[in-house]
């Protein structure tokens, strides 16, 4: 159970929702969007090392992000991101004996509550790169994606980075499709991030979206991480569903409203979120 509770805070944002962006396909130069999301979550469970779900300590999260696309060449597009986070934890079972520990050796009165759970406010995570072209066959795109992530130390394990600057490379495949003459389109991300709280990463991202009338955009994705060496938690693994619809106020502004939730696991918490976001494009 102590390593589980300790599971809760290192992979809290592990796969966190990334921002809706344009996937494998490049803005226009000169054009481009931003993305203001914000994200309700809590955890009371989480999969163990067999996948199953147990008891822990719950958390709750708040989290706000601006992610930003800007077109500087017909193959070139960056992308950038800030943040800002509430991370509110209860204590685990273990705390309080630690507590009663150390007050003991110290000679101190000892304390009739509970330790307070992890706490933390205040900025999140910046990141910057850039995605550029790498060719187009038939209806397909592919794409690359890389950049550098950073966080402060205060914020850095609420945000699964152990280093101050972490890396992400990424490969992107998008089409576009049509089914019962409705317009859609299927993104997917293969990626690998370095230094998590538990090792290396490997990433796969799927997004589906689909326009049933022409202001709706019905979206489903699902984030995917993996760390195959394991850490302090051992090996993790973690899969999250996102459903969400996008709606189109005017040609420049739309609204997304959604849920995210954890559906399963390895070492990792069964998160569950509300998301809801405002697009500007440019």
């Amino acid at each position: 159970m102590r390593a589980s509770s300790t599971l809760v805070v290192f992979c809290v944002t592990t796969g966190a929702a990334q921002p809706v962006s344009a996937g494998a396909w490049l803005m226009t130069p000169g054009g481009g969007q931003a993305i203001l999301t914000t994200t309700f979550a809590d955890a009371r469970k989480a999969y163990d090392a067999n996948g199953r779900l147990i008891e822990t300590p719950s958390y709750r999260k708040f989290e706000t992000r601006v992610y930003v696309e800007h077109g500087v060449l017909d193959w070139l597009t960056v992308v950038a991101e800030g943040g800002y986070m509430n991370f509110s934890g209860a204590a685990g079972p273990f705390d309080r004996l630690n507590l009663l520990i150390d007050e003991a050796k110290a000679g101190l009165p000892l304390s009739l509550q509970s330790p307070p759970g992890q706490r933390y406010e205040g900025l999140g995570l910046g990141a910057f790169g850039a995605r550029a072209l790498l060719f187009t066959w038939g209806d397909y795109i592919v794409s690359l994606q890389a950049g550098v992530r950073a966080a402060s130390p205060a914020s850095r394990r609420f945000l699964d980075m152990r280093d101050a600057v972490q890396g992400d490379v990424r490969l992107l495949v998008g089409r576009p499709f049509e089914i019962f003459g409705l317009p859609g389109f299927i993104d997917a991300q293969l990626g690998y991030r370095s230094r998590g709280q538990n090792g290396d990463e490997i990433r796969v991202d799927f997004t589906a979206g689909l326009r049933p009338l022409p202001p709706i955009l019905l979206l489903a994705q699902s984030y995917s991480g993996f760390a195959p060496r394991g850490g302090p938690a051992g090996v993790v693994a973690e899969q999250k569903f996102q459903l969400s619809a996008v709606y189109d106020v005017s040609a420049s502004l739309s609204l997304q409203i959604g849920a995210i939730a954890a559906i399963g696991g390895m070492n990792s918490p069964a998160e569950r979120g509300l998301i809801s976001a405002i697009w500007w494009r440019y």
